[in-house]
């Protein structure tokens, strides 16, 4: 089973800092996306059992190799970056044409992504690339079964509430991957070690027929700002009532709640309280 993967280069989020004062990020340090990380696990799984070869392939400028590298330490064959320093800040529509480009040239069966990416989350490249290359898309995934004697896969997706959808697609198709698809993987040192040794092939765009300076994003991004902290609903005290009033609220933890009654009497009589009850206070109509 020959798997192509896509990779992503995001911020550290539990490093990064927001400056309040001039809208900007700063203390940024880059990793592999998480999500990217679960794929590539799933792809050397499918790989152990089906047989067959991996190809990781990131977009971005030069220190985006390091995701490729940290591939190549898992256990993957190839290699692919496609550098460009104005590939930083490009949308996700057109890294979802760019990387289609390059995945034609390749020999695959599947192509596996992540679901969202842990920066931005829009969820769009995997759709992306399965319209730009004609292939069948399913988001979501949780579980890969694949059947090589009839060219075909039995996919689980997520869906709200926690339900699972079924899929039975034919082969070559895109899977967004969910985050719980996998655990992780844990090379041996050799492989470790062979993954320092292995080149990574360097894709210039013109090679792609792109034009680096004629691209024109689909989306813009305009500014990143901190989200405004959500206002807790607080009860306030009744200021008419005594100082002693207050401190006694206060002490009890706040506002009393208001006060409720327990009907205890046998069903027939309990029904006969609630009954009038709900007349007394008009929620429902005493029949003529």
């Amino acid at each position: 089973m020959r798997t192509v993967v896509c990779a992503k280069q995001v911020p550290d989020s539990t490093i990064v800092k927001f400056d309040i004062r001039t809208d900007s990020i700063q203390n940024v340090h880059y990793i592999m996306d998480p999500i990217d990380e679960v794929t590539i696990s799933e792809a050397i799984r499918i790989r152990d059992k089906t047989g067959g070869n991996v190809t990781a392939i990131t977009l971005g400028p030069p220190r985006a190799e390091e995701v490729l590298r940290s591939c190549l330490k898992m256990g993957i064959d190839k290699a692919i970056h496609i550098c460009d320093d104005t590939f930083d800040s490009l949308d996700a529509c057109t890294t979802s044409i760019i990387l289609s480009k390059q995945i034609a040239k390749l020999q695959y069966d599947l192509i596996l992504c992540g679901n969202q990416s842990m920066d931005e989350g829009n969820g769009f490249v995997g759709a992306g690339i399965a319209e730009t290359l004609h292939l069948p898309l399913v988001t979501g995934v949780t579980r890969i079964d694949i059947f090589a004697d009839t060219n075909t896969a039995v996919v689980h997706r997520r869906l709200k509430g926690g339900d699972r959808e079924v899929i039975e697609t034919p082969l070559p198709a895109v899977f967004a991957c969910d985050s719980v698809l996998t655990g992780p993987v844990y090379p041996r040192l050799r492989t470790i070690l062979d993954g320092l040794k292995k080149d990574i092939i360097m894709v210039a765009p013109l090679s792609l027929g792109i034009d680096v300076e004629g691209i024109e994003p689909a989306l813009a991004l305009l500014r990143v700002s901190q989200p405004k902290p959500r206002l807790k609903k607080t009860a306030t005290i009744d200021s008419s009532l005594s100082p002693a009033e207050r401190m006694k609220l206060i002490i009890s933890g706040g506002v009393q709640q208001k006060s409720s009654k327990a009907v205890e009497k046998t069903p027939d009589a309990a029904a006969s309280e609630i009954i009038q009850f709900l007349i007394d206070n008009g929620i429902v109509s005493k029949e003529k």
